[in-house]
């Protein structure tokens, strides 16, 4: 037996996120349906991210124990619907572990900012018509940088020493046709920190939020003074960092 170590890619659109709900279809269901008919056995897949409903990703990283098997990544990748890409398989230690070897995460975030959205990106970007003001929200990233208690951000309801959090990176690229990117790098997430943080950027770049407010909003700790939840559909796990 070999611990199988994984890329893949989805688009999350009809997907109810990573994890099996044994009544919607997900990821994690898809993979196992198609690894167990290859195997005939069953298989049991881990995945770094357990990405929400309507999330996409380019490189969710997962692994999975089972025997050797000619042309396995072909054979799965086969079975999977077209919307799953299984980009590489490899055999890894046998100790490797996709989320508790993960150094980082980095997620994109796609924002189409212009009175209408070409239809083949409203499954990929969050359509907000009204103007926003890049030069403010690039001045409010530098604010939430570092590592600090992202509690405001966070939709968990866990003790609030454990939502200390160190994000690394946070960049805003301006794209072409109105569209804006926002690059997330940290070591972990709260669930739906990363979409919170998007909604206060936005926040403050049409103004319900100043400058002035957000440290105060980030030292509050209250989710109820951030911005809005980011539509789900605009994220993409980029890549996971070992």
């Amino acid at each position: 037996m070999h611990n199988f170590k994984g890329v893949i890619a989805y688009k999350g659109t009809r997907y109810y996120g990573w994890q099996k709900t044994g009544s919607f279809p997900t990821i994690e269901e898809e993979l196992e349906k198609a690894a167990t008919q290859i195997l005939n056995q069953p298989v049991t897949f881990q995945a770094a991210s357990r990405t929400d409903r309507g999330v996409h990703a380019e490189g969710q990283v997962i692994n999975f124990i089972a025997p050797d098997y000619e042309r396995l990544q072909r054979g799965i990748q086969a079975l999977l619907p077209p919307d799953i890409a299984l980009i590489s398989l490899d055999k890894e230690k046998d100790s490797f572990h996709p989320t508790l070897d993960a150094k980082g995460k980095e997620y994109h975030y796609f924002i189409c900012n212009r009175p209408y959205q070409l239809p083949f990106h409203r499954d990929f970007s969050w359509h907000v018509k009204n103007p926003l003001d890049l030069e403010k929200m690039k001045a409010a990233l530098p604010l939430l940088l570092g590592e600090r208690d992202f509690s405001a951000f966070s939709n968990e309801r866990i003790p609030q020493e454990k939502k200390r959090r160190h994000l690394t990176r946070l960049t805003l690229v301006p794209l072409e046709e109105g569209r804006i990117k926002i690059e997330v790098e940290g070591k972990s997430f709260l669930y739906k920190m990363v979409r919170n943080l998007i909604g206060t950027l936005v926040y403050v770049g049409c103004q319900k939020i100043s400058l002035e407010e957000l440290p105060l909003i980030i030292n509050s700790g209250k989710r109820a003074l951030a911005g809005v939840t980011a539509p789900a559909h605009g994220l993409v796990l980029k890549r996971v960092l070992y």
